[in-house]
């Protein structure tokens, strides 16, 4: 009967994913404070505007632990990439929980999944997490290994420019600065 039931856990919807765009917000485990239910499975797609981070911080986690997550976890991804995997509620050799870490996103979306699997041997309460987007400072960034900007690099929210030492003028790349230094 063990595969019946897993089937009919994956046709019964375990899966929800929730799609949020504001620039700042929580997310808790179903039914915090209370205790997460079996086989579930909950992912969100958090966006924020390009130019933009999400950096995520949790105030409270207790999930099972399992060796490498494997059973309960919350998966952070970012760009394409899992940034990391958390599980338990203290850190271990090979298990990671977040305790007062902040974790950041590559670009302007991060997704969050809380998974359980069929079975708790204990109670666990979950996790409840705040997340907000945040400027990123393109200017402390560099493009093929030089500095965004030739000259002069702005940061402003949501984006940057860059301008030039006077006697220069911004080439049409917006990046780099073109002409002779005046000469007195």
């Amino acid at each position: 009967g063990r595969l019946f039931l897993l089937l009919a856990a994956l046709c019964s919807g375990v899966s929800s994913s929730i799609v949020l765009q504001k620039m700042y917000g929580r997310i808790t485990s179903p039914d915090f404070p209370n205790v997460y239910p079996n086989n579930k499975e909950r992912i969100w797609n958090i966006t924020v505007p390009k130019g933009y981070s999400v950096r995520i911080y949790f105030t409270h986690f207790n999930l099972e632990l399992s060796y490498l997550c494997e059973y309960d976890y919350v998966k952070l991804s970012s760009g394409g990439k899992t940034l990391v995997t958390l599980c338990g509620k203290e850190s271990t050799d090979t298990e990671e929980a977040p305790g007062n870490k902040t974790y950041v996103s590559v670009d302007n979306t991060l997704m969050v999944t809380f998974r359980s699997d069929y079975s708790n041997e204990k109670p666990f309460t979950g996790f409840e997490a705040f997340y907000a987007a945040e400027d990123i400072d393109e200017c402390k960034h560099l493009f093929d290994g030089e500095p965004l900007c030739n000259h002069h690099c702005h940061n402003y929210l949501g984006g940057y420019y860059c301008s030039c030492r006077i006697g220069y003028t911004l080439h049409t790349n917006k990046r780099t600065c073109t002409g002779e230094p005046l000469l007195d």
